[in-house]
């Protein structure tokens, strides 16, 4: 039989008097939100905005991640947010079909299993040159040590050995450009993103920034090529000279500024929340602490990649996600017409007993013997556009916190868990995490 297809004016609407409850959908405690009274489908129409339809039906969230003919996520970020500004049109995110195809396949391989491996030893070097930079027995900021680790990783990972004067050089780049992004002035204008129809406002400080971070990779790269060899297990080297050197130089720089952006924040806020949770959850912290104290490392990282995998189901960097209809279609049943606008609340689906047991507990046992399920498990995304570097993310932070962990311990912190900050594009903790970090 023929599915019967209905229209978004059959599927129950939001009154635009109620937009200010959509933020509900897409922050801790979701699946609670009087929202759902709605069902797991719903409509709004901002004024400004395209119609979109909510859903977290996980057959609609598998059909709109997977029909890359018929959905883009490039053309939602273009309408609603600043990323083409950001990273520019020409890179990964925003290229569809065979072009996706084929960019994915050349920036792959540093990003899978064997290349993973080799950058571990880059990574603990890292967290033990940070570590005696941190209090002791006196609570700080982890988001603030994320970020240095992040940075730092990145930079490892990705350039390895630049001389230090090119080194210095780019981290005042990088800290220039991050600044921009960060500052007041670029949040204004990315807020006026999508009421001016996807156009983001210039704003000369980011340009200089990012003209500034791809002059010095440049200028790397051309290094490389006039000296090729060498013993190097750095992403650029995994590039320059090789098959996989299919760019001019502006376009790999413009990809490599991209990776460190997308490695950076995300990193920092993750490890911040992890470091949350297990303040919060003491017996959490035993089973890594007796981990630890035995010297049973794969133990230890079981544990570890289980409660990273907690963390992010319930603190995702993003609450939603989404993709934009190219072309009339139909999603299981629903007609939906070009330009609008699917969106998945994530946390909806994280959070939701149909899909795991008690599920605003902190249970990292729950992923110890089962992998999380690829559409019920979005911080990651799914399908094609999958984050690349999802593998990479949670290896950091297991590397990362590993070694943190062999030297210190975190500290019980009784009371409620920290709260997101209130006014955040993602979920970032309020206090940034505070905590205290105790000799072990």
């Amino acid at each position: 039989m023929q599915q019967i297809s209905i229209t978004l004016g059959d599927i129950p609407r939001l009154s635009n008097r109620r937009l200010g409850e959509l933020g509900a959908l897409i922050r801790p405690g979701a699946d609670r939100t009087s929202l759902r009274a709605l069902g797991s489908r719903f409509v709004v129409s901002p004024p400004g905005f395209p119609t979109m339809l909510i859903t977290h039906e996980i057959d609609d969230v598998r059909e709109v991640f997977t029909n890359t003919e018929d959905f883009s996520v490039g053309q939602l970020l273009s309408r609603v947010a600043n990323h083409d500004r950001v990273f520019g049109r020409e890179t990964l995110v925003f290229l569809e079909g065979e072009e996706h195809r084929r960019e994915r396949r050349l920036f792959a391989p540093p990003f899978q299993s064997k290349a993973l491996r080799s950058y571990e030893d880059m990574m603990v070097e890292v967290a033990r040159r940070e570590l005696p930079n941190w209090p002791v027995g006196e609570p700080v900021e982890f988001v603030g040590i994320g970020y240095d680790l992040a940075l730092g990783v990145l930079l490892e990972v990705l350039f390895a050995d630049v001389p230090p004067e090119r080194r210095e050089r780019l981290m005042q780049a990088i800290n220039q450009w991050v600044g921009a992004l960060q500052s007041v002035g670029f949040l204004v204008a990315s807020l006026l993103t999508p009421l001016l129809g996807g156009y983001t406002l210039p704003y000369p400080p980011l340009s200089r920034g990012a003209a500034a971070v791809d002059a010095v990779i440049i200028e790397e790269i051309a290094a490389r090529r006039a000296a090729p060899g060498g013993d190097h297990t750095d992403m650029l080297s995994r590039y320059v000279g090789t098959e996989l050197d299919q760019h001019d130089d502006a376009s790999l720089a413009r990809n490599l500024r991209g990776i460190l952006l997308g490695g950076y924040e995300t990193t920092a806020i993750t490890l911040g929340w992890i470091a949350v949770m297990l303040a919060a959850h003491p017996e959490a912290l035993a089973e890594l602490d007796a981990a630890v104290d035995s010297g049973d490392t794969p133990r230890l990282d079981a544990y570890l990649d289980a409660v990273i995998a907690e963390t992010v189901r319930l603190r995702p960097v993003s609450g939603f996600t989404g993709r934009r209809a190219m072309r009339d279609t139909d999603l299981n049943g629903v007609r939906i017409p070009k330009g609008a606008i699917v969106i998945v609340p994530i946390l909806a689906i994280q959070e939701s007993l149909a899909h795991y047991p008690d599920p605003l507990a902190f249970r990292p046992e729950r992923f110890l013997t089962d992998r999380p399920d690829s559409y019920t498990f979005l911080t990651f995304g799914a399908g094609p556009h999958r984050c690349l570097g999802a593998q990479f993310a949670l290896l950091e932070s297991r590397i990362l916190l590993r070694t943190i962990l062999q030297s210190r311990r975190i500290s019980p912190l009784p009371g409620p868990i920290e709260p997101p900050r209130r006014f955040h594009t993602g979920i970032s903790p309020a206090h940034n995490a505070r905590i205290t970090l105790l000799p072990r």
